[in-house]
């Protein structure tokens, strides 16, 4: 079994490519991080969305797709999760089988969106997203944002490899 992390795909984000300027299309945008998210799939795997996850409800069969292909998908809301009227509803995402939460901790970690407060740690690292490619230079933040993992799902195995300085 493998657990899988990504933050931040922005799938139906006709505005990422202003950001994110090594895709030439929304479509090509949309293909990759769906690809790459496919390539950890499987049946004893889980992927953990930490937010930002589909911005259109026009590219919502790519979740539709995701929420087939792991044993589960959890999702992390973000800022721009369920923010308009056109961005799949909090029912669309349940109606999968993809567990959605505010925050939530997984075994040494406290998963977010945004980074948490030095404070709240306690004791634990904060995997996140949000920040894109502002990554916060602390052992203690982990950022799946797609910019900072090549756009593709980061297992937990190897998020405990860089922390632990052996990757």
């Amino acid at each position: 079994m493998g657990v899988f992390f990504i933050g931040d795909t922005h799938l139906g984000h006709t505005n990422a490519i202003k950001w994110r300027t090594n895709f030439s299309t929304p479509e090509e945008h949309d293909e990759t991080i769906f690809n790459n998210i496919m390539n950890v799939s499987g049946r004893r795997n889980q992927l953990y969305v930490l937010g930002d996850f589909c911005i259109h409800k026009d590219a919502f069969h790519y979740v539709e797709e995701i929420a087939k292909s792991f044993d589960k998908v959890k999702l992390v809301l973000g800022n721009h999760d369920l923010e308009k009227e056109y961005n799949p509803t909090l029912n669309d995402y349940i109606n999968l089988g993809i567990e959605v939460y505010g925050f939530v901790k997984y075994k040494e970690f406290w998963l977010s969106h945004c980074p948490i407060h030095p404070d709240e740690l306690r004791g634990k690292v904060n995997i996140h997203g949000h920040v894109h490619d502002k990554t916060i230079i602390d052992s203690n933040y982990f950022n799946t944002s797609c910019e900072n993992i090549n756009y593709s799902p980061i297992s937990l195995e190897n998020i405990r490899k860089i922390i632990n300085g052996n990757n």
